[in-house]
């Protein structure tokens, strides 16, 4: 019987690991509040950058967001350009939200731990009205 559990052990071992790594990927895709949303541009990272300089103007020093940071990740070279909202003051880790751009017409998704809470939603409503052309902090 201890030969039969121990040739279980390592396998067992290696489905927990597996578990978790996918439950960890699973956190990074976010929860309900995630959004994908089209916008009228055709120039991913003009997008992002729009996103980026409201989100600074309207998002730093409000309410739900005071602990967080906009961290703009515009090199295409590496990926799609996206932007990130960390938790001030950590430097490793995953990030709180993920704000992503690609394709002609540009299409914006929207996912990560925060996107589930008032802040994501307010983030959402926030890119739908600056990718509609307004640049307004509050609806």
């Amino acid at each position: 019987m201890r030969r039969a559990e121990r040739a279980r052990g390592p396998s067992h071992r290696r489905l927990t690991g597996l578990m978790i790594i996918a439950l960890s990927l699973a956190g990074c895709q976010g929860t309900g509040g995630s959004s994908s949303m089209r916008t009228d541009s055709d120039d991913a990272i003009q997008a992002l950058q729009r996103v980026n300089e409201a989100g600074v103007k309207c998002w730093m020093d409000s309410a739900g967001f005071e602990d967080l940071r906009l961290i703009p990740e515009l090199d295409t070279t590496v990926g799609r350009p996206r932007l990130l909202l960390l938790e001030k003051g950590k430097t490793r880790g995953l990030p709180l939200m993920v704000i992503e751009a690609s394709g002609a017409p540009v299409k914006i998704e929207t996912y990560g731990p925060l996107s589930g809470t008032p802040s994501g939603e307010r983030v959402n409503a926030d890119i739908g009205r600056w990718s509609a052309g307004s640049l307004t902090c509050q609806a």
